[in-house]
């Protein structure tokens, strides 16, 4: 039954999964269908459907896996300790769960809660020395934290802590002598901070109130515990110094002067012995809480050597002594293993280790550093001077094969910071081969490695001998990981390579390329796979820095130009895409637009590949850079010509006075735009040369675009016999200007013909009309069918063209043909006498009569009647 309801639920969620990828596509439809691959060529759709029938049983698994995480989160454990706050305080509180009954304490207010886990939900009363109500809380998923209610509307929230604050917090106290009493109460404070004094409360056991005379509430035992915390810490001394003698336990109370380091201020610590307080019967030191006022007046004394303040919470960030640089140190370690590694960096002097590596390579030496403090036995920071002054370094530990020592290191910004010297971090390698068979002192506190150190323990465990420096100070498992990497890389990208070639079709040969696709895309995403598995790899190998710095220089080096060619040939091959598209849709795309985004986009690349092997090479790029702002008028003259060309490209783009493939004339140039580009213009002239055109150039070229021309002018001039008369001269304009309007490819206005007076040798007559094209050959073939309809009319009026020579009659001249010449005058005079006669203009109604009247292409042409069939 249950294998048959998995499998039921297990199809349903595959049937919903198939759903959704459905609904999720806004093709018609389904996957499961292949409908989505109706488009696509023969082994996408394979490959698609391989890719769904197989992930598919895996998305199903994986939902019903979160289905039974859902169901597992109600049933995450209480127990454990948890730093609770509310509104205007909070406690260090411990839970324990038994079934669904959960109890706990928070002994800093003499705190206690008990409650019931109900559906995920903790519920249940709580009592301290304030008062006591009810509460509600209810765990986050991850089962780390916890949101509450309690009251009227008051929040409660919690975090689950780490190992290290329980057992500083709620870890047994052990106050046998006055030195672990003292120790016990500066872990529970250091733990505490500044800003959570309600932590302390756990150490209340440990300290005396003896010296009030009054009952002390919970709340002002943790204000006395935070100003006393607050004096010792001002202090330096050594945890191992307070051993008392023999007598001190008999006559029940120790005491020890403790300096403030810098200064000749002391605070005197009393202890008391109480005999009767230790189960054992062995009794206990408790630290006597000296009078407030008295507290007070210490703790004035020694801050007025530090400033006069109590020092914020995260003061110490800023690395003004020996003590702030440690405990800043330990305490962004855990951050800088999550990737925050800024101020963790900042407390080592790296200045000796080379740029491109710092952040790497001071990473990696900070947590040898790490290792040897770990080793040695992390420090409380009282045991380090806090002496911002202090003259010379700070030694901390000394060992034959280095020291770790700190010291003022003066900062670009001209500040003064004390770090982890430079000769610290060079030896740090070294210290660490040296102790790593010691044993951790505080293994529990440790917490994880990185990678590289996992890998090196892994490689311990195999065999000691892996460890060997082979002399480059590059140890055996490194070289065995380095060819081991070499054996993985090579193929993986060769198999990467071609898929993804096989995907993108980069292997399709370009005729209009010259280099084959094995040299654009190929073998560049080849070393982009091989040299960045590689930069992955030096991340984690931790190689010494004589090795690293070339080995990353040379993949880098690799990476940028491998990956700036292939970029920039990637922008070609987006830039065919978009050429190879319909012919619609170039209708509408703006050439111009389009040449100058791809000169961008490559010349974008340029630079990014340039900038990035500046970076790779150390080369200060950074403040060239920041110095166009002053240097940018000389640059500006330098390159004149260059941003004079960029300048007017961008101004073609705006102003747009041609397009690709305009037939224009720009100066003494005639020929078809074929380039638009950052730098210059192509012109494809009419004996098919290429002209370049610089842009600067062309933006002040007259430029006579031919292309958007709606209409072509017909201008010419008729030149007749000086012996035309002039009745024949008004039949010529007659039927010249009917000519003009009964011609279908003449537009009406402004079409005319005037008697434009006398030449050397003719009577002129001027025709000035538009033809109804802006294709040329078109033109030209109206126009000829207008001069040759030109030669009808003339020759019909009886006149004839002038010829400009000098004419020698040698017989007889016939002159004008008689007939001719009456019946046109015949046809003036009548229409003279019936008033009709069309001059300067025909009237309305014989202008609207002849319009487009006549036949065009004329009768017996090839193209006779294709007008009216259009």
């Amino acid at each position: 039954m249950i294998s048959e309801s998995r499998e039921k639920y297990l199809s349903g969620v595959s049937l919903r999964v198939n759903m959704m990828v459905c609904r999720g596509t806004k093709m018609t439809g389904c996957v499961t269908d292949n409908s989505f691959f109706l488009k696509k060529p023969d082994w996408v759709r394979r490959f698609a459907r391989a890719i769904v029938s197989t992930f598919s049983p895996f998305l199903a698994v994986f939902l019903l896996f979160l289905s039974f995480s859902a169901n597992a989160v109600e049933s995450n454990d209480w127990s454990g300790v948890w730093d609770t706050q509310w509104r205007g305080g909070g406690a260090v509180m411990e839970l324990r769960q038994e079934g669904s009954k959960v109890r706990g304490t928070y002994p800093g207010f003499d705190g206690a809660v008990r409650g019931q886990v109900e559906k995920g939900q903790l519920v249940g009363t709580w009592s301290d020395s304030a008062g006591s109500g009810v509460f509600t809380f209810v765990m986050s998923p991850d089962g780390n934290s916890f949101m509450g209610r309690f009251g009227t509307g008051e929040w409660w929230t919690g975090l689950r802590t780490d190992k290290e604050m329980q057992d500083s917090l709620f870890g047994s106290l052990d106050a046998s002598s006055p030195e672990l009493t003292l120790l016990s109460f500066l872990k529970a404070g250091n733990k505490a901070g500044e800003g959570r004094s309600d932590r302390l409360g756990v150490v209340f056991p440990l300290l005396d109130f003896s010296s009030f005379d009054k009952p002390l509430t919970p709340y002002e035992r943790v204000d006395l515990a935070r100003l006393l915390f607050q004096i010792i810490d001002r202090l330096t001394f050594r945890i191992w110094e307070l051993r008392p003698d023999t007598d001190a336990e008999s006559a029940g109370e120790y005491s020890v002067d403790l300096a403030q380091s810098g200064t000749n201020h002391t605070v005197t610590l009393r202890f008391r012995f109480d005999a009767n307080e230790h189960d054992q019967g062995d009794g206990v030191w408790r630290l006597v809480v000296p009078t407030e006022d008295e507290m007070r007046e210490s703790l004035a004394n020694l801050l007025e050597a530090r400033g006069g303040a109590v020092p914020h919470p995260h003061q110490h960030h800023e690395l003004g002594s020996p003590r702030d640089t440690m405990r800043t140190f330990l305490e962004q370690w855990k951050k800088a293993r999550l990737g925050n590694r800024d101020l963790f960096l900042k407390t080592m002097d790296l200045s000796q280790i080379a740029a491109p590596v710092r952040e790497e390579e001071g990473f990696l030496l900070g947590e040898y550093l790490i290792e040897v403090l770990y080793r040695v036995g992390l420090p409380l920071r009282q045991e380090i001077t806090d002496n911002p002054d202090r003259k010379g370094v700070y030694t901390h530990f000394v060992h034959p094969a280095g020291e770790v020592e700190l010291q003022r290191v003066s900062q670009e910004d001209g500040t003064v910071k004390w770090q982890f010297s430079a000769d610290t971090m060079a030896n740090a390698r070294q210290l660490f081969m040296a102790m790593e068979d010691m044993p951790l002192a505080e293994k529990e506190q440790r917490g994880d490695s990185t990678p590289f150190f996992d890998i090196r323990n892994r490689a311990r465990t195999i065999h000691r001998d892996l460890l060997q420096d082979t002399g480059s100070g590059v140890e055996v498992w490194q070289w065995v990981a380095m060819v081991l990497l070499l054996a993985v890389s090579i193929p993986l990208s060769f198999f990467i390579t071609w898929l993804v070639a096989k995907i993108f079709q980069l292997k399709k040969s370009e005729e209009h390329r010259k280099l084959p696709p094995e040299a654009r895309f190929i073998w560049p995403l080849r070393l982009i796979l091989v040299a960045g598995l590689g930069l992955l790899a030096l991340r984690i190998l931790g190689l010494p820095q004589a090795v690293d710095i070339p080995l990353r220089v040379f993949m880098g080096a690799t990476l940028s130009i491998a990956g700036g060619w292939l970029a920039y040939h990637l922008v070609d091959k987006f830039s065919d895409m978009l050429d190879a598209r319909s012919q619609s849709y170039r209708k509408y795309q703006d050439e111009i637009l389009h040449s100058l985004a791809i000169s961008s986009v490559k010349l974008a690349v340029v630079i990014g590949a340039i900038l990035f092997l500046a970076e790779i090479l150390s080369i200060p790029y950074q403040g060239v850079i920041a110095g166009l702002g002053i240097g940018g008028i000389a640059i500006a003259l330098a390159a004149r010509s260059t941003l004079e060309n960029l300048i007017g490209g961008i101004t073609l783009y705006a102003d747009k006075p041609v397009e690709v493939g305009d037939f224009c004339r720009i100066g003494e140039h005639l020929g078809v735009v074929e380039r638009i580009g950052l730098r210059s213009v192509r012109v494809r002239s009419l004996d098919r040369t290429v002209v370049t055109i610089p842009n600067a150039e062309f933006v002040n070229m007259n430029i006579e675009n031919l292309t958007r021309r709606e209409r072509i002018l017909l201008n010419t001039t008729v030149g007749v016999r000086l012996e035309t008369t002039p009745d024949q001269l008004r039949w010529l304009l007659v039927e010249i200007r009917a000519l003009l309007l009964k011609h279908p490819m003449i537009t009406a206005e402004p079409a005319r013909a005037r008697f434009a007076g006398f030449g050397n040798h003719s009577v002129n007559i001027e025709i000035f009309a538009y033809v109804e094209t802006n294709d040329w050959n078109e033109f030209l073939a109206v126009q000829e069918d207008v001069f040759l309809r030109l030669i009808e009319i003339v020759e019909e009026s009886g006149t004839a063209f002038a010829l400009p020579s000098a004419v020698n009659y040698l017989a007889r001249d016939h002159g004008v043909n008689s007939s001719s010449t009456e019946r046109t005058e015949a046809i003036i005079e009548e229409l003279r006498n019936g008033q009709r006669l069309p001059f300067p203009e025909f009237d309305i109604r014989t202008r609207g009569d002849l319009r487009d009247s006549l036949d065009y292409p004329p009768e017996g042409s090839v193209d006779f009647g294709r007008r009216d069939k259009a």
